[in-house]
């Protein structure tokens, strides 16, 4: 059933259900109804002859009227069924992306929380350092760093209080998405440089 297009697997198995319902249900209700039948009639007793008799006569032309009734319970019952994997089929599905969502949550919080604590601290003592330091060149360097440090603060940031996902390309033509945070970025890091002053 997995080479199966999802639209065709409901109609296949309510074909194969009505087949079913044609091809086994209704000659084997021909046979029990013969091997139940009244010893006395005028048919006789039941042997292997007549029961053989009983199952080929259940394909006759004339028994169709008998045969369609379980053609459509196999039909039903095959319906039901495809019905059944479907939802089945969805509600795992939903549950292998809720999984995949939580994960990714935990493992998104694990980051943050350890990227958070190594911005904070290489910006504190980046910023400790710009106000002792008196070369102007190595000033520049600590500020440098001290910068980059908030920008990793503002990502983790932005990437936490996202509330919708916009895509971008990683390299120019590049076949690889990320999230674009551009505007969030730039508003966190605004929001950094005025708790700092």
């Amino acid at each position: 059933m997995k080479s199966l297009s999802r639209p065709a697997r409901i109609p296949l198995l309510s074909l194969l259900g009505g087949a079913i319902g044609y091809m086994v249900l209704h000659p084997y209700t021909m046979l029990v109804y013969g091997l139940y039948r009244e010893p006395g009639t005028a048919d006789g007793p039941m042997g292997y002859g007549r029961l053989f008799h009983e199952l080929v006569s259940s394909f006759h032309p004339g028994m169709l009227s008998m045969g369609i009734p379980f053609a459509v319970l196999g039909a039903a019952g095959g319906l039901f069924f495809g019905l059944w994997l479907e939802t089945r089929r969805q509600r795992l599905e939903t549950e292998k992306r809720l999984l995949a969502v939580e994960t990714l949550r935990q493992i998104m919080m694990t980051i943050s929380h350890h990227m958070l604590n190594a911005a904070q601290v290489i910006g504190g003592f980046a910023a400790r350092d710009i106000r002792k330091e008196k070369d102007e060149d190595i000033r520049k360097h600590l500020e440098a760093i001290q910068n980059e440090a908030m920008r990793i603060e503002a990502v983790v940031s932005s990437l936490q209080s996202l509330e919708s996902v916009k895509s971008d390309r990683f390299q120019g033509n590049s076949e690889t998405a990320m999230v674009d945070i551009q505007e969030e970025l730039r508003e966190k890091m605004e929001e950094l440089k005025r708790r700092q002053t």
